[in-house]
């Protein structure tokens, strides 16, 4: 068997996995986004 080869019972698992990682980048990103928003208004003021 190779590292290529993905059976049936795999997938579900990677597809959960990439969601996941999904959901962690863009909670980040938006987090980032209020953050550096608010810094630059306090900036601002």
């Amino acid at each position: 068997m190779t590292t290529a080869s993905v059976t049936p019972d795999q997938t579900p698992s990677f597809s959960l996995a990439s969601a996941l990682r999904a959901v962690k980048a863009f909670t980040g990103a938006a987090v980032s986004v209020v953050l550096l928003g608010q810094y630059a208004d306090e900036r601002r003021a």
